[in-house]
């Protein structure tokens, strides 16, 4: 599936097409598949971490975790013609859903389930930093670096136009940085 983002540089005006490889795997899903799937991936990651003492099998989810941060965040991507960047804080969640009279109305699944992928994708990042490295078992190390490491991807899709530099991503997945931290507290410590 093809994301739209109206972008020219880093101000919103001209259509850029963004190629999203999350969506491509099960087109008319609209991520929801997708979602499901980090959401298992993360729930075995946990039981197996969780039952075996075996650094094999921690560095086994890593490498696999690794690749599929890679996978969704460069790896697949088509270059765009310009560096793009989307700096206006929560502009996906004010897409993706919003207030009514009722509760909250969903506007756009494409926005919401991206907004769940990026938490989601993130998850494993909190729980396996404090795991694989032991001065990050403090929260204000553990999600710091979650943070860096979204950064680090942001930046790098914004240099190499493999994406764009969007704020909201950074703000998701250190939210889901701090969720996986919340998990490897309660569960993997």
């Amino acid at each position: 599936m093809l994301l739209f983002f109206t972008a020219t540089g880093s101000s919103i005006t001209g259509q850029i097409p963004l190629f999203d490889p999350a969506w491509t795997i099960f087109p008319d899903s609209e991520g929801g598949l997708e979602a499901l799937m980090g959401l298992g991936f993360i729930i075995l990651s946990v039981i197996l971490l969780r039952l075996s003492k075996s650094r094999f099998v921690l560095w086994l989810v890593t490498g696999i975790y690794l690749f599929a941060i890679l996978y969704f965040t460069l790896l697949t991507r088509h270059p765009m013609t310009e560096p793009v960047s989307l700096l206006k804080p929560f502009a996906t969640v004010h897409n993706a859903v919003s207030w009514g009279d009722s509760g909250i109305i969903i506007i756009n699944k494409t926005n919401l389930y991206a907004l769940i992928a990026n938490i989601l994708l993130f998850l494993p990042a909190g729980f396996l930093i404090p795991k694989l490295w032991g001065k990050a078992r403090h929260w204000y190390i553990a999600i710091p670096a979650g943070l860096f490491i979204s950064a680090f991807i942001e930046v790098t899709q914004y240099l190499t136009k493999l994406g764009c530099f969007d704020v909201d991503d950074l703000i998701t997945n250190t939210l889901g940085a701090a969720m996986g931290y919340l998990i490897y507290r309660l569960l993997l410590k």
